[in-house]
């Protein structure tokens, strides 16, 4: 009888160490992107509708991500006014030098391509103030795209307004059909993180979330 307890034990004890083992991931090794659904809890930016209050610096810490960095692109933070909804101002100078700054070749991507082999962005500025927008990112090993043209305005360091076309193509969504948004997409910083995400982020052709990100560098 004590023979077989023992045996029982250390049976269950090996199985447990095997599933912990199995569950667990390296600090530096880079999981593969889930599909979220449209009723998940767990999106990484705020709604989509940017017409509500929100204040980023809240969304930031009560989501875990730090408070913002001081300056961004020769702008600090700390020198700009707030809006009775907590958003940031800036002065037509103000604009212009974080205009200068961000003009360039920025990385770009999409989750379900690659978050290691990231494409590549031409922010270029117009006449009127506004930047060009043109580039995307290509897999390495699939057909999958994504493909950006259009129009940046910036509204202010953590908040870039984007008209125009946004097409993503990937093998598992849609039938591997391209996915093609038009119209104006807003772009913010969350916290510590290095780069503006689309928060409108549900895609409509299928269930589940695309992570859009323009990077600082």
């Amino acid at each position: 009888m004590m023979r077989r307890f023992f045996f029982t034990a250390v049976g269950l004890t090996v199985l447990h160490m095997v599933s912990v083992s199995c569950n667990m991931t390296p600090n530096n090794q880079q999981t593969t992107p889930s599909r979220v659904s449209n009723n998940s809890a767990s999106y990484e930016m705020p709604p989509a509708d940017v017409t509500d209050p929100y204040d980023p610096e809240k969304f930031a810490l009560d989501a875990g991500r730090g408070e913002l960095r001081k300056e961004y692109f020769g702008i600090k933070l700390s020198d700009l006014n707030k809006d009775s909804d907590g958003k940031y101002e800036m002065t037509d100078e103000q604009r212009e030098t974080f205009v200068k700054n961000i003009e360039g070749t920025h990385m770009c991507s999409l989750q379900w391509i690659s978050w290691k082999k990231f494409g590549s962005l031409t922010l270029k500025r117009n006449s009127d103030g506004t930047l060009k927008c043109t580039g995307g990112q290509k897999s390495a090993t699939t057909d999958d795209y994504l493909k950006l043209e259009g129009d940046i305005t910036v509204v202010n360091p953590l908040h870039l307004k984007f008209n125009g076309k946004i097409t993503t193509c990937v093998s598992h969504i849609n039938n591997g059909k391209p996915v093609v948004r038009e119209g104006e997409f807003n772009f913010t910083v969350a916290g510590q993180r290095r780069y503006w995400r689309m928060r409108e982020m549900n895609n409509p052709k299928d269930g589940c979330c695309d992570y859009v990100d323009i990077y600082f560098d």
